[in-house]
């Protein structure tokens, strides 16, 4: 029977995964949305379903010997755990806890951001340079790190939570993590609306665009998508809250320029995919603005929405430190 590789990128609002031969290649793929209860075990349990899905034909799990999964963080690398997840809605996500009693396999556990930049410097942007951080733009902000060609990943696998650190500390928006002034609280897509609300009430209460006055009524559900559909549209306050957060983008991308001063920084996410005009171009002109180091190339991920699908599967062929949880 065909050895296969269980892939999967748990995201804060997608899901998706990958069945993959040993040589990296992907044989089906698949995506959902992250399940809101009954209870945190529901997260891994939808990997499982979407898994016996996709490998039917080829066995079904027992023709799985690796299982991959890059995880949005904090993880708990002991446990194998999602840990106080700022985009979801539980405090411990036991990923390893469920998925190893399904699977006789060696297991990997990665942050996100991790594998997304492993790919990257396999497969993606980051290929001919030592030094890469890829950052992503989603329902939260991460980031990933390589430098002089090896994977940063701190005392607990949790190196580069970039959106985590702190842009502001005058408004004070409250971060998904509790926390006030984060990156992540003023320009992850599940945080841009609240952030819009604060400023159409406070700042820019003289303007009236249709944004400014549904967000100040409170009756309409805005999303982030609906942020940059109102600026396509010509919004006034769509416009003003765009250029905001480009300009807070390109000082957290500053950051990341002056802390690890990467060749090139790769950007993904689907607020960034969705939007590369609206915020990886109009957060560059901040970034040389505030950078102290020489500001490398900034470009759009090559690999897409799958660089950290793809990771985990590079993952599960040439595991990094510390990212074994579980061996046959």
């Amino acid at each position: 029977m065909v050895e296969l590789i269980l892939a999967a990128d748990i995201g804060g609002t997608v899901i998706r995964v990958a069945i993959a031969d040993l040589q990296g290649h992907i044989l089906e793929k698949a995506s959902t949305l992250v399940p809101k209860g009954p209870d945190a075990r529901a997260v891994p349990l939808k990997v499982l379903e979407l898994c016996d899905a996709l490998s039917t034909k080829y066995g079904g799990r027992r023709s799985i010997s690796k299982v991959s999964i890059a995880a949005i963080g904090p993880l708990d690398m002991t446990k194998g755990a999602i840990v106080r997840p700022a985009n979801m809605p539980y405090d411990v996500v036991p990923i390893m806890d469920v998925l190893c009693n399904y699977f006789d396999a060696t297991f990997i556990l990665l942050n996100d951001c991790n594998a997304a930049v492993i790919a990257e410097k396999r497969a993606g942007a980051g290929k001919y340079v030592d030094d890469v951080v890829y950052i992503t733009i989603s329902s939260g902000i991460g980031g990933g790190a390589i430098l002089d060609g090896k994977l940063i990943l701190g005392k607990d696998g949790n190196a580069a939570e970039i959106g985590h650190t702190v842009v502001d500390m005058s408004i004070g928006m409250v971060c998904g993590c509790g926390k006030k002034g984060h990156w992540e609280a003023y320009c992850g897509g599940n945080s841009m609306p609240k952030f819009a609300k604060f400023l159409a009430e406070n700042k820019y209460n003289n303007i009236n665009s249709t944004l400014a006055r549904r967000l100040r009524e409170g009756t309409y559900n805005i999303s982030a998508k609906d942020i940059f559909d109102y600026a396509r549209c010509g919004d006034e306050f769509a416009l003003i809250f765009i250029d905001t957060i480009s300009e807070i983008n390109g000082a957290g991308v500053a950051n990341v320029v002056d802390a690890f001063d990467p060749s090139i920084i790769s950007i993904g996410g689907s607020v960034a995919l969705n939007n590369v005009d609206l915020v990886v171009d109009k957060l560059k002109p901040f970034v040389e603005q505030y950078a102290l180091n020489r500001v490398p190339e900034i470009v759009p991920t090559p690999l897409g929405h799958d660089a950290p699908l793809i990771g985990a599967i590079l993952a599960a062929i040439d595991p990094p430190p510390k990212s074994v949880f579980k061996t046959l």
